[in-house]
């Protein structure tokens, strides 16, 4: 009975050690299936992570070559169990035989003891027992031997595939590197275009600045001539005469007194926008224009106005006969009533500074247009 209970706990202990194992074999399993999912999913998403992820596959490849050689050791320890087993069955067929035949001795040795005879049948049936115990262990082993068997074959389909996989996201990777390279040499190509706008976009505001500065050119060079006696306006360039000193109140003929001064300052206003070749590039008109207050009616005043414009350009063909062709080119005068009116700092009307004449000249914007458009078109 004793042996009988060792047995008993050999197999239990042998069971506890089967289901350990097939345990880690399902948690390595799962292992590469989670290696697998997450091998896939990170390639399509980033280069790097592709990396990280074969590199697991393959630890997790070596983890499950080491955990195969671990149960292909366990198999060939089972085997040398069940040969051990075998073994010992045909050592208790052996026994058997050798307790029939005592048994057959004793029989004629003690017929007339029954009490001996109900001992040797006990022993008999405990032998008979432990052979049907070991029959039966014998089967579960091959049984056992043939999943494994299952398993192994299972295990080598998977780790081929993983092989194949591995192949495939190497593959893969030796390709997504190619494409970055393209994608390298493309963002370089860019990179060189991108600095060549920079540098054109540079040379072009350069242009534009210089473009932009001829007025602010122009003025400084009637300031220059005139000198700082007269007022020039410092963003339109034009000059202001007061008709106070022009003109008489309603009166559009020029003052004796006011020729002279009108000489002087005209002389050197159109000489330095018409007479000088740097200047007179950019001109495009020279406007002689005539304000009024607000004292009468607009058509009132837009006639007086008009006439007291007229009468200054009238001066100029008078005064330079010379000029006369340079006049009809560039010079006109208008009259504009009492629009545009100068104000105090209170908002009124300052009708003694709103009778005026204003001489300004006007840029070629069409010139300067056309040279920056055909700068932007190379």
């Amino acid at each position: 009975m004793y042996k009988n209970t060792k047995n008993k706990e050999e197999s239990g202990n042998f069971w506890i050690s089967y289901a350990d194992l097939m345990a880690g074999l399902l948690f390595v399993f799962i292992l590469l299936v989670g290696a697998i999912v997450i091998k896939y999913v990170f390639i399509q998403t980033d280069l790097q992570a592709i990396r990280t992820d074969l590199q697991k596959e393959k630890e997790a490849l070596g983890l499950s070559e080491d955990a195969l050689s671990e149960k292909k050791k366990r198999l060939e320890l089972i085997k040398s169990k069940l040969q051990n087993a075998q073994q010992e069955n045909l050592n208790l067929a052996f026994k058997l035989n050798s307790a029939k035949k005592q048994l057959d001795s004793l029989g004629k040795e003690l017929k007339n003891s029954q009490l001996a005879k109900e001992e040797l049948n006990s022993y008999i049936a405990t032998k008979i027992e432990e052979i049907a115990l070991n029959k039966e262990e014998i089967q579960k082993l091959k049984d056992l031997l043939f999943e494994y068997d299952l398993r192994e074959k299972e295990l080598t389909k998977v780790n081929e595939n993983l092989a194949i996989e591995l192949d495939k996201n190497t593959h893969t990777l030796t390709l997504k590197d190619e494409e970055l390279a393209q994608l390298e040499n493309v963002l370089l190509v860019k990179s060189k275009e991108h600095q060549a706008l920079v540098e054109e976009l540079d040379i072009t505001k350069v242009k534009i600045k210089s473009l932009t500065g001829i007025r602010i050119k122009v003025i400084s060079k009637l300031k220059e001539k005139l000198g700082k006696n007269i007022d020039i306006d410092k963003d339109s360039g034009a000059i202001r005469f007061s008709s106070n000193i022009l003109f008489k109140q309603n009166s559009f003929t020029l003052k004796q007194s006011a020729k002279k001064e009108l000489s002087s300052v005209l002389q050197k206003y159109i000489n330095t926008l018409l007479l000088d070749d740097e200047i007179k590039q950019y001109i495009d008109q020279i406007t002689i224009e005539g304000y009024t207050n607000s004292d009468g009616t607009y058509l009132y005043n837009l006639q007086l106005s008009q006439k007291r414009a007229l009468e200054v350009m009238k001066f100029l063909y008078v005064k330079y006969p010379k000029n006369e062709h340079l006049f009809r080119q560039y010079v006109s005068a208008s009259g504009r009533s009492y629009a545009n009116a100068i104000l105090n700092k209170d908002g009124t009307e300052n009708k003694d500074a709103s009778r005026r004449i204003e001489i300004k000249f006007r840029i070629k914007n069409e010139k300067a247009i056309a040279e920056l458009e055909k700068f932007l078109a190379r």
